[in-house]
């Protein structure tokens, strides 16, 4: 189709990036949530989206935030360039967007560290073994649905290195499959956050990692 609807937004999509799903509608619905908790509601914010892809989730909050100051991360060029043209298309809040192309937290400015209001990320979670269908096989970017051996990898990372770049209150969501989020809980109290829990998506499965560091 190479144009798909999120939220707000009316995207850009092609071969190059995942097409976004329902259940990160839902991943961006609870991570507004802990973003307006973290600032009460109102002063600017600092928002970081891992892994960025069309740019769905970063511009999302850009369009629905107009306090947020948005870093949006990511490590493949090609959709590094899907997310240029779709940043393009959201008028004046494009001005408080910032799209930088590194490895996770690798090439956000030294300076964010400990300020950083928000992490957020739908990474790739998928483990080889599993089996996709067609649409998702034969369509989307391999690097953007398989990290590893076990599918864990990346969401791993990103809970371990989470807590240096938050301030204090600060949240980070993280997008898994239904079956990581024992894992992912057991990341984060190893990571030092102070809260962490899973939350469902609207078919009840769970869906995110939603974790806290301490004031």
């Amino acid at each position: 189709l190479g144009a798909w609807g999120f939220r707000q937004l009316d995207l850009f999509v092609d071969a190059r990036v995942l097409i976004p799903r329902p259940e990160t509608e839902e991943v961006v619905e609870q991570a507004l949530v802990e973003l307006d908790r973290a600032t009460g509601g109102g002063r600017p914010s600092r928002v970081v989206d891992l892994g960025t892809g069309s740019g769905a989730i970063a511009l999302s909050f850009a369009v629905e935030r107009e306090s947020a100051q948005v870093w949006a991360v990511e490590r493949s060029p090609d959709a590094a360039s899907v997310a240029r043209a779709n940043l393009a298309g959201i008028g004046r809040a494009a001005t408080r967007v910032r799209i930088v192309e590194g490895s996770w937290f690798d090439p956000l400015p030294p300076e964010l560290r400990g300020s950083v209001d928000l992490v957020v990320s739908n990474p790739p979670y998928v483990a080889p073994t599993d089996e996709l269908p067609p649409e998702v096989a034969d369509w989307e970017p391999r690097e953007a649905l398989i990290p590893g051996p076990t599918g864990f990898e990346d969401i791993d990372a990103i809970v371990a290195a989470a807590p240096g770049w938050l301030a204090p209150g600060g949240a980070l969501v993280v997008e898994l499959a239904p079956d990581q989020g024992e894992d992912a809980v057991a990341a984060a109290w190893e990571a030092g956050f102070g809260h962490a829990e899973t939350r469902r998506d609207l078919a009840g499965r769970t869906r995110m990692l939603v974790a806290r560091r301490d004031r």
